[in-house]
Parts: C-alpha cells; sequence; structure tokens
C-alpha cells in the first residue's frame, strides 16, 4: 500500500527467539513489556541481550508509545479490522511469491508473529496520519497558503535570458502554437513541448507558483524569472480546494513528503515525551534508541 513507505518502524532486527523467565523489562507509562514480547517476534531458542535485542525492545516501546499519543491526542485507537487488512495484504504478497516471513520482512528468523506486528505499526501509523491530517492545526497551515491549494494546468516555455523570452511571448501573443514554439526554442528537456499538465501551484518554484496562481487563463504571461531561466507561461485551468473538499479526502490533496513531515514531527514528539523505564540491566531509554549499558551516552542502538 501507498503509505507503507512512511512507516519508519518497520522491524530490521537479526537475532532468534528466547525462553525463560517472563520478566518486565521495560514500562511505558504503565504498560509493561516482558520478555516474551520480544520473544514472540522470532523463531528459535535463544536470543542475546544484545544490539538486537534493544533494537526490538525500541520499537515494542515505540509501537505502545504511539499507542498511548494516539488516545491521548486524538482520543483515537487503531481499528482491529484495519490491522487484520494489512495482515491479510502480508500475507497474500508472502503466499504469491512463496517468502517466509524472515524472507519477506528481510529479518533473520522472524516469525510470523513479526509480521502481525508490522501490520499494526502499519495501522497505528495510518491512524495517526489520518487524525493527524484533519487536525484543526494542520488544516490552518495549509489553507494559509493559497499555493497549497491552488491546482494549475500550466504550459510554458523555458529560456535562457529575458530577450529570448520577450520574443517567445510576442510569437505567442501573435497565435503561434506553443507545443510548436516550445520545441523549437525551449531549455525544458523534461517537457519539451511546454505541457507541464495539471499541478499544485505549491509543487512550483516560489515566482511559477505566483505566476501561475495570478495569470489571468488562456492568457500569454510572463517573462517570469526563476533559478532556471526566463518562463513565458499560460494557465488553463485553476481550480482552488475548499475546506470542505480537502476535509472529504485529505490524502489527495497533500504530498507523500508533507504526510512524512507531519508523521515524523508527531512521532518524534511522542518518544520525547513518553514516560519510559527499561531495566537498567538491557540499557538506558533515549528517544532514539536505547544505549547499551556502560555504552557511550551519544551512542544508541536506534529506529533506523
Amino acid at each position: 500500500m501507498r503509505r507503507l513507505s512512511l512507516l519508519i518502524l518497520t522491524l530490521a532486527l537479526a537475532a532468534g527467539a528466547c525462553s525463560g523467565s517472563d520478566q518486565e523489562i521495560a514500562r511505558v507509562a504503565g504498560a509493561p513489556i516482558r520478555i516474551s514480547d520480544v520473544d514472540a517476534l522470532f523463531e528459535g531458542d535463544t536470543l542475546a541481550v544484545d544490539d538486537s535485542f534493544r533494537e526490538a525492545l525500541f520499537r515494542l516501546v515505540a509501537a505502545e508509545a504511539i499507542t498511548q499519543g494516539l488516545l491521548a491526542d486524538f482520543g483515537a485507537t487503531t481499528d482491529a479490522a484495519a490491522v487484520d487488512g494489512y495482515l491479510a495484504e502480508f500475507e497474500a504478497t508472502m503466499a504469491e511469491r512463496q517468502l517466509t516471513p524472515a524472507q519477506f520482512l528481510g529479518v533473520a528468523n522472524a516469525s510470523t508473529e513479526m509480521v502481525r506486528f508490522n501490520a499494526e505499526l502499519a495501522a497505528l501509523s495510518n491512524a495517526a496520519i489520518d487524525k493527524l491530517l484533519v487536525a484543526p492545526s494542520t488544516v490552518d497551515t495549509l489553507f494559509s497558503d493559497p499555493d497549497n491549494v491552488t491546482t494549475v494546468c500550466v504550459e510554458h516555455i523555458l529560456v535562457a535570458t529575458e530577450e529570448a523570452a520577450e520574443v517567445v511571448k510576442a510569437r505567442l501573443e501573435a497565435g503561434e502554437d506553443l507545443a510548436s514554439v516550445a520545441a523549437e526554442v525551449t531549455i525544458d528537456t523534461a517537457s519539451p513541448d511546454g505541457n507541464l499538465g495539471c499541478s499544485l501551484a505549491g509543487n512550483y518554484v516560489d515566482a511559477f507558483a505566483r505566476a501561475a496562481a495570478e495569470a489571468p487563463l488562456g492568457e500569454v504571461a510572463g517573462p517570469v524569472e526563476t533559478e532556471y531561466g526566463f518562463h513565458v507561461l499560460v494557465v488553463s485551468e485553476r481550480t482552488v480546494l475548499t475546506r470542505a473538499e480537502y476535509l472529504a479526502d485529505p490524502k489527495a490533496a497533500v504530498t507523500d513528503d508533507e504526510i512524512a513531515q507531519l508523521w515524523t514531527q508527531w512521532f518524534n514528539g511522542v518518544l520525547q515525551a513518553a514516560d519510559v523505564w527499561v531495566d537498567p540491566r538491557y540499557g538506558t531509554w533515549t528517544a532514539t534508541g536505547i544505549r547499551a549499558p556502560g555504552a557511550d551516552p551519544t551512542t544508541t542502538t536506534s529506529a533506523g
């Protein structure tokens, strides 16, 4: 699924499972994490208390912190059906490609429980993203800049000098076909016919975005200078998203990078604020990883 690339918690471990006393080794605001929770993620009989162990423990703590943060910030929980949906997708992929859990996840000795854990993490991250996208602060920030919600359909010709741009503009105003002129003179190798298609104005560099958002429809505009050269443009269509339209389908109105930024900022804040205790025999908690006992304070086993 498209959003799985945002899931920075996907496990990347290399260890076996362990058995023995099911002691509590960490706690997140009172919610215990036990050796058996780590053990369940792996096949086999042994799991050394090493960086791999601390990596697994960190990710379990992070998952619990996200669960608590989701409830505290948004009054929300994950939907069991969403977890089952991700798990079914993962299992279908494994079956189709004849992969073991270890092969599917790229993790030595991964168990089927690790596959489910990844499904839970996918559901958690996407539940948080869904809430973040419609949070009033997010919506207010988005609509504070019209370029973020204005879609423009643009054709342009890019040349190296303002003088050349004026010549292009005169030719177009005299009725020459933009695509034909572009094929002759444009230096935009990515759009040799001049057609940029339809996109959010905010996806362009500032000067071009402003011109695309303000130019009269169907008229030749420019020259507009950017870091790439001088543009002559024609905007054929322009639509402005309303708040109601955005709230009806927010993921259609923002880029993956913007979603990743929202998620990362919230996730990092959750880890910074989390009330976490780790048994000192296993390491010291930090928001970027669990530091091994006696290790350099600048060194942690992190989520990577």
